[in-house]
């Protein structure tokens, strides 16, 4: 048993659970003005993309989340603590649909203007289009047949409303969760350039011009040095706008943009975001009062009554997320033995989430069987997959295997004795006399993942698989296990990172897996069937909920990844002066345009 294991049985014993409450303010009491505010993001992460067009590895719920404080989202993900959107905060009226479901039309609010003072019309509607079709292929949430090419044409009848005429009917609830969620009205009057010095016009109304203001736009927001003074990112029609960066430490700051004009004006005076790449730093940051919204990772959970005492409120937060172990299906070493359901089978039997969220998680995490995780009061989640389909048991994983042709060597590991493609063979691709053996590649940083991953390990040699832990910080993850499954291949044989690895949330409401393990997936290591494909192709045509359910079942029983549980975003811990950030939101949104300090933060 690790240190870290034991510390969390004594706490189990103390009653520290994952319905604890303790300390938080009651919601709603007066409110001084200004302040700044300040949160950690998770360890390892860090805000280092300001477009909100993002390419694949700045595709992440805290990039999209600041840049959605500066620039408005169509549609506001997250009402309170539940899932959906948002229509007060959002700067579109509810879409309408007609033709059947081949038409969209979209209102967009009055009274939203840039920080220039210019109305925030249809314009900049069309502008972000332009910008999509010109850069698409770089960007992290498109995939073929996605926005925009599942748009016919758009016509833009007025300043405040455009109509979208789509190529086939789609399901109204998966196009607004997971398509209309994408736009962004871009301020057209700033950004229509192609360099630093030209002058603002219509350069992006061409094909050509399009791609060279994308160009020139992405080539900005890799600039983060500037990020603080270049012009480009001063006009906002959000609550904020930024006002600092650190390239160095990716501290960033943001003040309340005074001639925002939405609705729930910032009552703080702003806001900073500060990243850390050990838990020890983040807790000392909280000690010192450098931050006032941070959080207690599993192994400082023990700490809980030095905070209440300090002055800080204490609260889980759950999301709508989901948390899986990549397979690398295009790994010409490891692909033929993760092709094999029975092997993926034999893996997940292995997994015991209720141990993992008892015992590292410290009670704050939920199981996850599929698509998504099973996020109590969600209609997005099938009755199917809120049952664990691959219990733990290793007697299953090792009569999985046996029954397939394999038998441990004089090693201790599985060895292939059948060859072959029948139904009692080891299956395509593996030859007689090959062992079981993968690589693991996993997130560091972070001790209570390790624990279970450690976990895991023991439990696969048990019954003779041998899995090959090979740690890498997540930036080195990105570039070695992020570019596949095409070129070049999957270079592990299981692949996870710590916390989540899917965020659903802005740009993906619907849980229907069309990003990870859709055709040409850049997530999924690969994986595809057609009826996966059918499944996820139904779940975004037919209306209403039972084609969606049909493909979280589906991918949950084949699995397409292997399923962990998913621990709680953050167990928060708040200075008890700050409040409005009680109704946490389910996609890990801070929003921090709804806090204020309940006295003089000094």
């Amino acid at each position: 048993m690790t240190a870290g294991v034991a510390f969390l049985f004594a706490l189990a014993a103390c009653g520290l659970g994952a319905g604890v409450t303790s300390g938080v303010a009651a919601a709603g009491p007066k409110h001084a003005s200004g302040g700044t505010a300040s949160y950690a993001l998770a360890v390892g992460e860090a805000f280092t993309w300001i477009l909100p067009l993002e390419n694949e590895t700045a595709y992440e719920d805290w990039d999209s989340n600041i840049e959605g404080g500066m620039w408005l989202p169509l549609y506001f993900a997250g009402t309170g603590s539940k899932p959906g959107i948002d229509d007060k905060l959002s700067i579109g009226d509810p879409p309408v649909y007609s033709d059947g479901d081949t038409t969209v039309t979209v209102s967009l609010k009055s009274g939203f203007t840039w920080s220039t003072g210019a109305k925030v019309t249809s314009a900049d509607v069309k502008f972000y289009f332009q910008l999509l079709e010109a850069g698409k292929k770089k960007l992290g949430n498109y995939l073929p047949g996605l926005m925009p090419d599942n748009v016919k044409s758009i016509s833009y009848p007025s300043s405040s409303s455009f109509v979208l005429h789509l190529v086939r009917a789609y399901n109204p609830t998966w196009f607004t969760g997971n398509q209309l969620t994408w736009i962004y009205p871009l301020p057209v009057q700033a950004w229509d350039r192609t360099c630093a010095t030209c002058p603002d016009g219509s350069a992006a109304s061409t094909q050509t011009g399009a791609k060279k203001v994308f160009t020139f736009l992405f080539s900005q927001a890799k600039e983060r040095n500037v990020y603080a003074t270049n012009p480009l990112w001063k006009t906002v029609d959000g609550p904020w706008v930024v006002s600092g960066y650190d390239q160095v430490t990716h501290t960033a700051s943001f003040n309340a943009n005074p001639h925002y004009t939405g609705p729930t004006k910032p009552r703080l005076a702003g806001y900073k975001v500060y990243s850390y790449t050990t838990e020890t730093a983040e807790i000392d940051a909280l000690r010192s009062g450098t931050l006032t919204f941070g959080y207690l990772p599993p192994s400082s959970l023990g700490e809980e009554s030095y905070f209440k005492s300090h002055g800080f409120a204490i609260k889980p937060w759950p999301v709508f997320y989901n948390e899986v172990v990549e397979l690398g299906y295009t790994s010409k070493t490891w692909g033929p033995l993760v092709k094999q359901l029975y092997i993926r089978q034999a893996l997940q039997h292995l997994i015991n989430e209720k141990l993992y969220i008892e015992k590292t998680m410290g009670g704050f995490g939920i199981p996850d069987y599929g698509p998504v995780a099973d996020y109590p009061g969600s209609s997005y989640v099938s009755p199917g997959i809120r049952k664990d389909p691959y219990p733990y048991d290793p007697q299953a994983s090792v009569k999985l295997l046996t029954s397939h042709g394999w038998a441990k060597g004089a090693d201790g590991v599985e060895t292939c004795k059948r060859s072959g493609t029948g139904k009692s063979d080891c299956g395509a691709g593996i030859k007689k006399g090959e062992k079981l053996s993968l690589s693991f590649m996993y997130a560091t940083g972070t001790t209570s993942f390790l624990e279970e991953v450690e976990a895991f390990q023991t439990a696969a040699r048990d019954v003779g698989i041998d899995v090959a832990l090979n740690g890498q910080t997540e930036t080195t993850m990105f570039s070695i296990g992020g570019v596949c499954p095409t070129t070049p291949p999957c270079k592990y044989g299981l692949l996870a990172y710590a916390g989540f690895m899917w965020d659903y949330g802005q740009y993906q409401l619907v849980p229907s897996g069309t990003n990870e393990w859709g055709k040409g997936n850049f997530w999924g290591g690969g994986y595809y069937t057609a009826k996966a494909q059918r499944l996820i192709t139904a779940a975004s045509t037919k209306a209403g909920l039972t084609s969606l359910y049909a493909d979280e079942d589906y991918l949950s029983k084949d699995l397409a990844s292997l399923w962990w549980p998913l621990a709680d975003y953050e167990v928060v811990v708040v200075k008890k002066t700050l409040s409005g950030w009680q109704h946490l939101n389910p996609y890990a949104n801070y929003n921090p345009q709804t806090w204020y300090f309940t006295s003089s933060p000094g």
